[in-house]
């Protein structure tokens, strides 16, 4: 690996397929306005790995680490610095020469959002140590997480992505997805960090049996979802999209359980009972920030705000 070095990948929201996307089901997903960067330089002390990073709030994380062994000298977290190692290990499986002599390296890896978020922390820094290795950023996301595979799609694409597992291999194809009424759709955090791995691992393993007609139709909801530009229909398609779900899980909505008297839709994100939320509604934002509010929740983000453009037509 050669420095200096500096990257950036985006962060990911996925919009509809949440869980099936794992069996091959369609699914929308989209890159943000926030992401990880990465800066890469010559260390000051041979043979050690200096890892640095950080987040809005600052330095939340530090390790030595030997090289080129790649073992762990001391951290600030154990637990990261083992999932830490263990990336720039499978890395290294994938490209044999990935920090393989005994400079001294320091690394700086910055997020542009607070870590409990959910916005791709992992599916960022798995992207940018792809890249900066020169390896498959899927073969490397395959190597370490039981995921999809679509937050790294995400952090690779700067437009939003239409994606699918086919047989195990990544189906990715660029879209719009700027409906007219993008103004009337809102990003709020449930302040309820989810574990996607242990999300993801506790779904496997309770699946007794098969969702095809669900993964259809929910391919087809993500299909008319990324195409819509009815404000009605759109809440309809979400609607609808939250119930098959709600079967799937055999959990009942987030709007049922915490927010039945809000004037709009609403539609988990991702693992449900965490992290983020989409709202849809017509009734303002100045409605939307008094609401969740006054249900103790304080990060709320117009659509546009957090979501990458695009100048597409919607729906091409």
């Amino acid at each position: 690996m050669s420095a200096p070095y500096s990257g950036y990948a985006n962060g990911k929201l996925l919009i509809t397929g949440e869980y099936l996307v794992m069996y091959g089901a369609l699914s929308l997903a989209v890159p943000l306005t926030v992401g990880q960067s990465i800066r890469v330089g010559r260390g000051a002390e041979p043979g050690i790995l200096h890892w640095e990073a950080g987040d809005p709030s600052g330095t939340w994380f530090t390790a030595r680490i030997k090289l080129p062994d790649l073992e762990i000298i001391a951290s600030s977290d154990e637990k990261a610095a083992a999932w830490l190692t263990a990336l720039l290990k499978a890395t290294r499986t994938l490209n044999r020469s990935f920090l393989s002599d005994a400079d001294g390296i320091q690394v700086i890896t910055t997020l542009d959002f607070d870590r409990y978020w959910g916005l791709g922390s992992s599916s960022t820094l798995i992207a940018l140590i792809a890249r900066m290795a020169n390896v498959d950023a899927f073969s490397l996301h395959r190597a370490v997480s039981d995921g999809s595979g679509y937050d790294v799609a995400c952090a690779l694409h700067d437009k939003p992505v239409l994606f699918r597992l086919n047989n195990g291999i990544p189906d990715i194809r660029q879209v719009s997805f700027t409906p007219s009424f993008t103004d009337q759709l809102y990003l709020i955090y449930l302040g309820r960090k989810q574990d996607s791995s242990r999300e993801v691992y506790e779904f496997r393993k309770k699946r007794a049996s098969g969702f095809q007609k669900e993964m259809d139709e929910v391919t087809s909801l993500s299909d008319k979802i990324v195409r819509c530009n009815d404000f009605e229909e759109f809440s309809t398609l979400i609607d609808r999209h939250e119930q098959i779900m709600s079967s799937v899980l055999g959990q009942v909505t987030i709007k049922e359980q915490l927010f039945q008297d809000f004037q709009g839709s609403i539609k988990s994100l991702g693992a449900w009972g965490g992290d983020f939320i989409m709202a849809a509604t017509a009734s303002g934002y100045e409605y939307v920030k008094r609401y969740f509010a006054a249900k103790g929740l304080e990060v709320v983000f117009p659509f546009r705000s957090l979501v990458k453009s695009t100048d597409l037509t919607p729906g091409k």
